[in-house]
Order: C-alpha cells, then sequence, then structure tokens
C-alpha cells in the first residue's frame, strides 16, 4: 500500500509527473540567449544599471542550473483528504478550486488555485485521461470552467523553453 494512501486516506487516482520540463532546446536557442543576455548586459553596465546587470546574471545562472539538473520524478495522487505530489500534501480545504487545460501534445495540465496570493499549483497530466481526473476532483473541488487557456506565464515560459 503506498504511503500517501496510508497516511492522507484512500488514493482515488495517482500518476508519475516530472518536476520539471526537458525542453528541447537546439544550439540556435543557446546562441540566441547568449547574445540577448550579452547585449542587455552591455546596455546594463552601459547605462550604469547594475541593478539590471545583476538580474540578467542571475537570470543565467538559474537557466543554466536549471537546464543542468536532472529531471526527477514524483507520484501525483488524488485522495480522500487532498492531493499529494511527492513529500507535499495539500488538503482539500485549502484550494478554491480546480481547471485543466488540455490541448494535446503541448499542453496537459491540471491546474489547483488556492485562492488569495498563494500561486496556483500546475501539474502535469502526463498520459492520465483528463476526464477521469476531472469525475474524480468533481466529488472534492468545484471547476473553474471559465479558464479554458493556460496561464500567459506558463504559455511564454513554454515558447520561450523556459
Amino acid at each position: 500500500m503506498p504511503e500517501s494512501a496510508i497516511n492522507y486516506g484512500k488514493e482515488l487516482l495517482s500518476w508519475e509527473v516530472s518536476d520539471h520540463h526537458g525542453h528541447e532546446r537546439g544550439t540556435f536557442w543557446y546562441v540566441a540567449a547568449a547574445v540577448i543576455a550579452l547585449g542587455t548586459l552591455i546596455y546594463a553596465v552601459l547605462t550604469r544599471n547594475f541593478l539590471f546587470a545583476f538580474i540578467i546574471i542571475m537570470f543565467g545562472i538559474i537557466i543554466v542550473t536549471h537546464t543542468l539538473r536532472p529531471t526527477g520524478q514524483y507520484r501525483f495522487s488524488i485522495t480522500e483528504r487532498g492531493i499529494v505530489l511527492g513529500k507535499r500534501f495539500y488538503q482539500w480545504k485549502d484550494m478554491v478550486q480546480f481547471w485543466i487545460v488540455y490541448e494535446p501534445p503541448a499542453v496537459k495540465t491540471l491546474y489547483f488555485d488556492f485562492g488569495g496570493l498563494r500561486p496556483r499549483l500546475p501539474v502535469s497530466l502526463e498520459n492520465t485521461d483528463p476526464n477521469m481526473v476531472r469525475k474524480t476532483l468533481l466529488k472534492m473541488l468545484p471547476e473553474d470552467t471559465a479558464q479554458t487557456e493556460e496561464p500567459m506565464s506558463d504559455w511564454f515560459a513554454r515558447m520561450l523553453k523556459l
């Protein structure tokens, strides 16, 4: 019996998700990113905007370390008491709603909204049937049917392969 089922109630549905998307970036992407970063860094130094230069350097370091880090796999579970992502547990009472954006092959994502200032939680559906996920979640949480497209920040990150 999985650990999540013991600690968090009966497991209703589960699948494996990766901790970040492994975007296929070619040589052109890296050359273009380096040219843009170097150009904006030179501009920042010439205009004596050292905070902007620092932000560009930090952004570059984050991209490089994120790229070099191997993709990890986590178990995502929907249980009677909430959801489990890896070792993190989120109770139903902390969530406001969910929605699914399903436009294969590019987008297959389940989103949880916590309301207030807490950020939404995106979970990749991988090869899981979205109708089964929706049916299971509707017993626990309302669906936001107004959300039909992925958030702009997720679209932007996917288009730029970030």
